[in-house]
């Protein structure tokens, strides 16, 4: 992505760029969540960044969700969340992950748990929630980008170790 220079933004959800004769489409949701997952992946095996969420947000739970949460405390901790009991299928949430300085939505909670619950090992469950937690923060259709935002972008998609695919798989650039 070196020598790729930002044409412009169409409808808010994509790059346009050119490369030599090339004209490249960048889907920027898709870029940005790759980006946001590998920052994230990385900053696992330290601090993650949370923001704190002030008044604190109940959350309502599925009972298997409310039970997942229970049983993955630590794994939530580590992942930026701070709940606590509050009822019999509800929690307290009083701060989330906030990657990248975008803090993820209070209900991302849910996704947690059906991540961490769906997983076929500890460790697979703990990347699904990553993938969940990258997409939250991720920009979304009908943000508006300019040049040297974009530009931003495509230098942090480049260091990418997998810069063409979402970490859900989606293409992020053709």
């Amino acid at each position: 992505f070196d020598d790729v220079t930002v044409i412009g933004q169409y409808r808010g959800l994509y790059l346009l760029c050119e490369r030599d004769d090339d004209l490249l489409i960048v889907d920027q949701h898709a870029a940005h969540e790759r980006v946001n997952y590998e920052r994230l992946r990385e900053a696992v095996d330290g601090a993650v960044p949370t923001a704190a969420i002030d008044p604190p947000e109940t959350v309502a739970l599925t009972p298997t969700q409310y039970a997942t949460v229970q049983s993955s405390t630590a794994a939530l901790d580590a992942l930026g969340y701070e709940l606590e009991p509050f009822g019999e299928t509800t929690v307290r949430v009083r701060s989330v992950p906030a990657p990248m300085g975008r803090a993820a939505a209070p209900e991302s909670v849910r996704d947690a748990a059906d991540a961490l619950r769906n997983g076929d090992s500890p460790e697979t469950g703990r990347e699904e929630l990553l993938k969940d937690l990258a997409c939250h923060p991720s920009l979304k259709a009908g943000d508006a980008l300019d040049d040297d935002e974009a530009a931003a972008l495509l230098d942090r998609l480049g260091a990418c170790e997998n810069p063409y695919a979402c970490p859900h798989g989606r293409p992020t650039v053709l």
